[in-house]
């Protein structure tokens, strides 16, 4: 019988198969990356390994963008593909905050058997509004985050165990929401923030790796040449992520991304990375523009 994928109250429940890793501090003067808030949740399990013995159960294995809470094109994306449970869902996090159906998407990822997800920048932002509300009795949600008063104490838990990425060796891939800072700095020594957040990088020699992210309202106060992170980025492994919906689609030698702005009124993509559509897309057009504001 197939061995399936299932999700902790307070963490992941880790099959033999599924292995934690350890994050480390080589950047601990924070001069090249951007610090973590203290009111962040870290996860039991920052990174979690997939082994090949757990990714042999599926036939097929998919990687699909950010949900932000668009539950029906989710959903017709699904069915449209027959991602049924012989098909590994893996999402690349953001599936909540400014889309209609936030606690849908959210419940239906917690419950399905053959779905994971990591942790996304706007998952951080329901964590520390909820982070909030834990620390301030008479906090109250603002109209667009009412619906995390609707979460059960088991999915908050389930929601502050989320991973920053996953580890597929077998595939030589990594799925993760926005990416790793290139130029050979181990993956360990990239900070949660980071992992979250990343989307451009300037050249900088006296960061490790000679790279320094920046956001897009900061590039004006650099000369320094400026680079999508996944362009630059070399392996080994090959990265799967989303995050950066602006650029779209993402096609690089190591590095594919898969944000295409479903809640901008554009589309959802998921791309097959094994079974007999490897290597082939899914997409499903959104419905309206939900969300019209800035990243």
């Amino acid at each position: 019988m197939m061995k399936l994928l299932k999700f902790g109250i307070i963490s992941f429940v880790l099959l033999e198969s599924i292995i934690p890793t350890v994050l480390s501090k080589v950047f601990s003067d924070g001069a090249c990356q951007p610090k973590t808030p203290e009111n962040h949740f870290k996860p039991k399990h920052p990174m979690i390994t997939l082994d090949k013995e757990f990714l042999d159960q599926y036939n097929e294995i998919i990687v699909i963008g950010d949900q932000h809470g668009c539950y029906d094109e989710q959903q017709l994306l699904i069915n449209r593909y027959n991602l049924n449970d012989t098909v590994l869902k893996i999402f690349t996090g953001d599936i909540t905050v400014k889309g209609p159906k936030n606690l849908e998407v959210l419940r239906y990822i917690r419950n399905c058997k053959t779905c994971i997800t990591v942790r996304g920048n706007n998952d951080e932002k329901t964590l520390l509004a909820i982070w909030m509300k834990e620390v301030k009795h008479n906090y109250t949600y603002d109209r667009y985050g009412e619906w995390m008063n609707d979460l059960t104490k088991d999915e908050i838990k389930w929601l502050k165990q989320l991973p920053y990425s996953l580890y597929l060796p077998s595939l030589n891939a990594r799925v993760c929401h926005a990416g790793f800072l290139p130029g050979g700095v181990p993956i360990e020594d990239n900070t949660p923030y980071t992992i979250m957040n990343i989307r451009t990088v300037i050249t900088d020699p006296k960061c490790p790796g000679g790279w320094r992210p920046t956001r897009e309202e900061f590039l004006h106060l650099h000369n320094d040449p400026s680079f999508p992170w996944a362009s630059q980025w070399r392996g080994p492994e090959h990265i799967y992520f989303g995050h950066d919906h602006k650029r779209q689609l993402q096609l690089y030698p190591f590095a594919t991304g898969v944000d295409t702005a479903c809640v901008r009124g554009h589309y959802m993509t998921g791309i097959f990375i094994k079974g007999p559509r490897a290597g082939t897309f899914a997409t499903q057009p959104a419905l309206a523009q939900y969300y019209r504001g800035k990243v």
